[in-house]
């Protein structure tokens, strides 16, 4: 297999689910795909998560794609959005954090207080359902299914700045509600 070319192996994968020749393409191009997330996000766990992911979607799709000149740039791409989402969801997960920074901290004196945590929860709970419908499932899309911006606005038609600004509105009445809490 080594002395096929990329445009062999790919074909060998998508007509025979060859398994061998993608160990052969990933023994190819993992040490310089792991290299660059490596170089972007400077955590090896989070660099090995995305070029898992890359690899992993490659198989997958692997009878839908249709590449277009060398297999390298594809996937230094593909690697590219998929530490762009990673970022982009690490992001999302510091605004969850932002909100709960929000608390009083007499909240948190009774954290362990299971009546305490279940008030928040219940706060929380009755705050996501009063949101406008669609606002609502972008909620839900961004923090329970962990969507990017782009994919939560693909999926419901609509704009990404819409998506972001129905968002920016739910964090808010989020943070409100929950700023209400002592």
């Amino acid at each position: 297999m080594k002395h096929l070319p990329d445009t062999a192996l790919l074909e060998r994968m998508q007509a025979y689910n060859d398994r061998a020749a993608f160990d052969e393409l990933y023994h190819r191009y993992w040490e310089q795909l792991y290299m660059a997330a490596y170089a972007r996000l400077q955590q090896e766990a989070d660099a090995k998560d995305c070029l898992q992911e890359v690899f992993v979607a490659l198989w997958h799709k692997r009878r839908e794609l249709r590449i277009e000149g060398p297999l390298g740039p594809y996937l230094h791409v593909a690697l590219k959005y998929r530490v762009l989402n990673h970022l982009r969801s690490h992001l999302n997960y510091q605004k969850h954090l932002d909100i709960f920074s929000a608390i009083p901290p007499t909240v948190f004196d009774r954290a362990d207080d299971r009546l305490a945590l279940a008030e928040i929860q219940q706060i929380i709970a009755q705050t996501v359902a009063a949101l406008p419908e669609k606002t609502r499932q972008v909620y839900i899309l961004s923090r329970q299914e962990q969507l990017s911006v782009r994919e939560m606005a693909d999926q419901l038609g609509v704009s990404q700045q819409t998506v972001k600004n129905q968002l920016t509105t739910a964090l808010k009445r989020l943070k409100d509600a929950l700023a209400g809490f002592k």
